[in-house]
């Protein structure tokens, strides 16, 4: 640990207390978050005797300025048996706070936590966004539930979907920052998993389009139905067209549906398996860590120890199980594909006999121009789509299999 890694404990109470990047820390509670275990640093930070934490509600290191929207969402997630990372303010006995990233996961009678010190561009961010909403909260006297549904929304407008992939995203984020600060090799499941993360979201971006596209032109089959009853008998033609058209509208209806949804299956796979990768590597970390560090703690270690091998050896074959799940989504949406590009070729052959028919009608040339110049406009917006989704499906293909071989060598 570098001299500028850590601040001494004696610093005024209006200091902050930096830990080593090198130091990762955890503490143990039970169901109800009473501790009931932690490590040296996890100790020295919080600056509380052993006596004074053992026992006692894990809040005892909560900090005022935390908004309660976050503990809402951890508590929420980790109740439904769901790991859960999150930025934290803490405050030490004498008053000083400090700042964490926390991972939290479910363990037999309780919950574990985890943390580093966080130093990547978000961490800024956060605490612009914490203050802001712990103002909010005090202001309109938001109850939790309330604040965290203002929280999702906030992040929805900073770029993130939902908060797994806030929190997936952040993971990566703190630990390439860290890798930084202590001169270590670039992760390359991370940097993998970060380009699997943005090509899944553009993934999606294309999906909305093409949802957005057939939204906008729903209403078309009807259009030239009522075109085609303007005309009378010499509109019989057009109307089977239109029938046609709609009969293709309402199927590509459902397949839009299974479309988008299987595009969002992808990319919460990919924020899923992210996240568990990350958080297997820290628990791995946090274990050669606890098994060097000098015992401080008065209860026995080795059960510890135990519980610390036996949790990150799940968290490494959960992180298994999250890049088979990516596989198995991408091949379901490669699939949706396919029907997708199969639906848009009949809509495509319609348009080209609407066009053919419309072109002897004069009367109506102006409204039928204007109806085929839409499909003809929503054809091309399905088109390059589909193309750009191609590449990008095979962009995470190949991003996954690499992942799957490596952690199959490891």
């Amino acid at each position: 640990m570098s001299p500028q890694d850590t601040v001494a404990i004696s610093a005024p109470n209006d200091a902050e207390i930096v830990f080593g990047f090198d130091e990762l820390f955890f503490s143990r509670t039970d169901a109800a978050g009473i501790i009931k275990y932690g490590n040296g640093v996890f100790q020295r930070v919080a600056a509380y005797g052993w006596n004074e934490l053992l026992e006692k509600p894990h809040k005892i290191i909560r900090h005022g300025d935390m908004p309660r929207a976050v503990f809402w969402l951890l508590w929420d997630t980790i109740k439904q048996g769901k790991p859960i990372g999150a930025f934290v303010k803490n405050r030490a006995k004498d008053g000083r706070a400090y700042w964490v990233f926390a991972i939290v996961t479910p363990v037999e009678g309780g919950y574990l936590s985890v943390r580093l010190r966080p130093s990547s561009d978000l961490l800024a961010i956060v605490k612009q966004e914490y203050a802001a909403l712990a103002a909010l909260e005090r202001a309109e006297r938001l109850a939790p539930a309330d604040s965290a549904k203002v929280l999702l929304a906030r992040l929805g407008e900073l770029g993130f979907s939902d908060y797994a992939a806030f929190m997936a995203a952040a993971l990566g984020a703190e630990l390439v920052a860290r890798d930084a600060h202590l001169a270590h090799p670039i992760d390359n499941a991370i940097q993998q998993f970060d380009r699997l993360n943005k090509t899944a979201q553009a993934l999606l971006t294309r999906a909305d389009v093409i949802a957005e596209a057939y939204a906008a032109n729903e209403s078309v089959p009807f259009n030239f139905r009522v075109l085609a009853a303007q005309l009378g008998q010499e509109g019989a033609a057009i109307g089977i067209i239109s029938s046609n058209y709609s009969l293709l509208s309402d199927q590509m209806r459902t397949i839009v549906t299974a479309f988008t949804a299987a595009a969002r299956d992808v990319r919460r796979a990919v924020n899923d398996g992210y996240f568990l990768v990350c958080a297997a590597r820290v628990q791995r970390e946090l274990l050669a860590f606890f098994q060097q560090e000098a015992h401080a703690c008065p209860l026995p270690r080795e059960p510890e120890m135990l519980l610390l091998d036996r949790q990150q050896g799940e968290y490494r074959a959960l992180a298994a199980e999250g890049l088979q799940e990516i596989a198995k989504k991408i091949a379901g949406f490669q699939q949706a594909c396919v029907e997708m590009t199969r639906l848009a070729a009949g809509l495509e052959v319609t348009r080209i006999m609407g066009k053919v028919e419309c072109s002897r009608h004069t009367s109506v040339k102006e409204r039928t121009d204007e109806l085929l110049n839409d499909l003809e406009t929503f054809q091309k917006t399905i088109a390059a789509a589909l193309k750009e989704i191609e590449r990008l499906n095979q962009l995470i293909h190949t991003g996954t299999n690499s992942l799957l071989a490596n952690a199959r060598a490891a």
